[in-house]
């Protein structure tokens, strides 16, 4: 009688990737609950933790005018929106000196 030699089973690996289909399925994003309090935030990337945050306007207009230069084009657009004639004086407070 002679040796039968089983057939070698060959292993075939399927990698299935799939495309994130909406933002939070990304690796690298870190919004916390997405509740009521993150309406309104916008997307910015943090480059310590580099992943994409949710932060307020508030916080990146702070963030922005961080080094005193803030773009001229912005503040053009803020005169143009703002009609001066409509701010009421007495509700400004200018704070301590």
């Amino acid at each position: 009688m002679g040796v039968v030699r089983k057939p070698k089973q060959r292993s075939v690996k399927v990698q299935s990737v799939r495309e994130p289909s909406i933002i939070t399925e990304m690796g690298d994003v870190d919004f916390g609950t997405l509740d009521a309090t993150k309406d309104g935030c916008v997307v910015s990337y943090d480059a310590v933790t580099k992943k994409f945050v949710l932060v307020t306007p508030d916080e990146l207009l702070t963030v922005a005018a961080e080094d005193n230069d803030v773009p001229d084009e912005l503040v053009a657009a803020l005169e143009s929106e703002i009609d001066l004639g409509q701010v009421q004086i007495q509700t400004l407070d200018g704070g301590t000196f």
